[in-house]
């Protein structure tokens, strides 16, 4: 197949699934790996794409949302490798704060601590946690399907009641100054457990630097960062304005 074709039909997967996987492209344009990687990155030299560990992503307009299943097979690794190092941060008798995404399922998945106990606006997290035995609160409101999160003013309310030793957060983007999202709704949750968070963890590999969405969240200067990206730049750069934990 000639390498205008292959791009175009990367193009056009692009543009029904905003991220695509190296692995998929090599099976379905059956071309081999090397071959696949120079074609994405010449569309991304073009401004067609964005090149992220073990593929590909559409550039993204400022409300654009990927759904949990999506992220779930991207860098599915980074997410791993960064789960471990928050887990480790858990203390006995905490009282946690974990809101859905795909990098903070990843943590849910290891804890095993029963001393705790976890605060969550995620029906997913919320099943996991109390199928480990895992002392959990569950936020009430309306329910986002793409995201598996309870927002709304309800979830809002209920979370300012609360106090916690330490959040664990997924963050849709960052810049060098702030945290962003695309739906008003979910940001306005987030705002309110950055209130009530003691310590606040964001949980980012390197998808999410370098972006920035609808909605600011909050300052990087309120957050932690934990990533297994420390080496790039952009978290250089950052660790001016806050702190990294490096993985």
């Amino acid at each position: 197949m000639l390498k205008k074709e292959r791009k175009r039909i990367i193009l056009e997967k692009l543009k029904t699934q905003m991220f695509v996987t190296l692995e998929s492209l090599i099976h379905e344009l059956k071309s081999s790996e090397s071959t696949i990687r120079r074609d994405l990155d010449e569309l991304e030299q073009e401004g067609e794409c964005r090149r992220v560990h073990g593929g590909a992503e559409r550039l993204r307009p400022l409300q654009a949302e990927l759904t949990n299943r999506q992220k779930s097979v991207k860098n599915i690794q980074s997410k791993r490798v960064i789960a471990e190092k928050a887990v480790s941060l858990i203390e006995n008798g905490d009282v946690l704060f974990i809101d859905p995404g795909t990098s903070t399922q990843a943590l849910v998945d290891l804890i095993d601590n029963q001393t705790i106990t976890v605060v969550t606006n995620s029906i997913h997290h919320a099943a996991t946690l109390l199928s480990k035995g895992i002392r959990t609160c569950m936020i009430g409101g309306f329910v986002k399907q793409s995201t598996d999160a309870a927002v709304g003013n309800t979830a809002v309310e209920q979370i300012k009641l609360y106090n916690f030793d330490k959040v664990f957060m997924g963050i849709n983007a960052m810049t060098q100054e702030h945290l962003t999202t695309p739906d008003i709704e979910e940001a306005a949750v987030k705002q309110a457990i950055i209130q009530q968070g003691e310590k606040v963890y964001i949980l980012a590999d390197e998808s999410k630097f370098g972006w920035r969405t609808f909605v600011n969240v909050g300052s990087v200067t309120d957050i932690t960062l934990i990533t297994n990206q420390s080496s790039l730049p952009f978290v250089q750069s950052l660790k001016e304005r806050t702190e990294v934990i490096e993985v």
